[in-house]
């Protein structure tokens, strides 16, 4: 996911918006077996994104495995649909992943153009990655389905 992301996705880009590939997956797999699991997946991700960055080393895992901790939670588990579940807690992971990124990036002396990148980046990354998560829980729940030991539970997910 990671080449995929990084040589693949690297030039998609809707209104500013990026999909983040590694991102959508740590959410869904945290979103399915929650966080354990979805911190395992987000630190894997996030060294092989940090391998092809040019930021300071660890800015994306540790992004990551916020992400993966805060979705892995029973956050808004009744709100409805699992997908307007889904939608929320990824539209909201998404842009707060990208606040994380960009404070690192400012506490280590890379500029950051504030306004810039919270309303031309984050937002709207954040917006079509939450548009983009059921596309991508659809297969991670099958393999959820498949892989889940019978009365398995994890993090009771």
């Amino acid at each position: 996911m990671a080449l995929v992301q990084d040589l693949g996705l690297a030039q998609v880009s809707l209104l500013g918006g990026r999909p983040d590939l590694v991102f959508l997956v740590v959410a869904g797999w945290a979103f399915l077996r929650g966080s354990v699991e979805g911190t395992v997946w987000a630190f894997i991700g996030g060294i092989l994104l940090d391998l092809f960055s040019g930021g300071p080393f660890g800015a994306i895992t540790f992004s990551l495995l916020l992400a993966a901790l805060f979705v892995g939670q029973q956050w808004g588990r009744e709100l409805g649909s699992t997908f307007l579940q889904l939608f929320l807690l990824v539209l909201i992971t998404c842009f707060a992943y990208h606040l994380v990124l960009l404070l690192i990036l400012g506490w280590s002396a890379h500029p950051v153009d504030w306004r810039y990148a919270l309303s031309h980046v984050a937002a709207p990354s954040a917006v079509l990655n939450a548009v983009l998560a059921p596309f991508v829980h659809w297969p991670l729940s099958w393999l959820d389905r498949r892989t889940r030991p019978e009365g398995f539970t994890f993090d009771g997910a």
